[in-house]
């Protein structure tokens, strides 16, 4: 997958420190555009703390880190959500953040007469803002790490104890990132799972991913446009590649035989999963964190659209009892 704007930036740390001027790979990139885009992200992230209100010291605390359990029993399909940067395991959220949350909400109720049950991976989910620190940037990556070990843990357990369980994975931000890596994982060891997990994961929802490829397979919702210039800040800036698991650059159907199940949820000038053009200024970056943060609840269209979609999924998949089964969660 080739990026034609923009290949990598240095790291934010470079970014920061006067002394130290970004190294960019494409010399296509103007000298005045490249410095734009240092600018924007290094300033984003700088603020970033002070735009979302995070306490001072939040960078140095140790974040929860709950044993993981799936002794809800075997359902039609369990739905398991997985919270962005930052966020807190709020049990009126069903500990999955508020968008993921939505669209557990939305595709429950749209799948009456089947069994289904929601829950979210339990992982430190580390506030981005630890990025601007080299002293605690290794959290965000180990964060990450983490929450992929989880959650292909979780579905290892659950496809082999429930053999005919369908699955919808769903994701914001960070989140998008533990369950975009994880399905690349996932699908390149197979063995690892019970019978035909693949094929019975009716639906992955990415909001908001960082790991956004420009022209990606699957459905496209919300303001973004589509074309090469619209992509995730995973595969502009080097230093978001993590750890143990890394960004693939390769389209979901090279790794998932349905990339029909692949629901992108993004809005323009995000300045996570529609990089490019946030980071034209730090101005622009910083309303792109405002669009990151709150513009998928002010306007919850896409995530319903596509939990919707994801509903019908399950629906032309699955047989649903004659009776009607109560939710797990109400």
């Amino acid at each position: 997958m080739r990026f034609p704007r923009l290949t990598r930036l240095a790291t934010l740390a470079g970014m920061l420190r006067p002394d130290r001027s970004p190294v960019f790979a494409r010399q296509s990139l103007g000298r005045r555009r490249r410095r734009r885009v240092a600018a924007g992200l290094g300033a984003g992230l700088a603020l970033y703390g002070a735009v979302v209100g995070m306490p001072a010291d939040a960078a140095t605390r140790t974040a929860p880190d709950p044993q993981m359990t799936t002794v809800i029993p075997c359902q039609d399909v369990m739905f398991i959500g997985v919270r962005g940067s930052g966020e807190t395991p709020e049990s009126s959220l069903y500990g999955m953040g508020p968008e993921s949350a939505l669209a557990w909400q939305q595709y429950r109720m749209e799948i009456p007469g089947h069994s289904a049950s929601a829950m979210s991976i339990d992982y430190p989910s580390t506030p981005v803002t630890t990025l601007a620190s080299p002293y605690s940037s290794q959290d965000f990556f180990r964060s990450i790490d983490t929450g992929v070990t989880k959650l292909e843990a979780v579905l290892a357990e659950r496809s082999v104890n429930c053999p005919t369980e369908h699955y919808v994975l769903s994701g914001k931000s960070q989140g998008a990132i533990v369950t975009h890596r994880a399905m690349a994982d996932m699908a390149a060891h197979p063995s690892a799972y019970g019978p035909g997990l693949m094929d019975r994961i009716d639906g992955v929802l990415e909001i908001a991913d960082p790991d956004r490829l420009p022209d990606d397979s699957g459905h496209l919702y919300g303001t973004t446009a589509t074309g090469t210039d619209h992509y995730g800040i995973s595969y502009a800036a080097p230093f978001m590649a993590g750890n143990r698991y890394r960004p693939t650059a390769s389209d979901v159907d090279t790794f998932w035989d349905h990339p029909d199940r692949w629901h992108t949820i993004c809005n323009a000038g995000d300045s996570v999963c529609d990089f490019t053009v946030s980071s034209a200024s730090p101005s622009n970056m910083l309303r792109g964190f405002d669009i990151h943060m709150n513009s998928y609840l002010t306007d919850p269209t896409a995530v319903r659209q596509a939990a919707s979609d994801v509903a019908a999924q399950t629906r032309s998949r699955t047989t649903a009892p004659e009776q009607t089964s109560k939710p797990a969660l109400a």
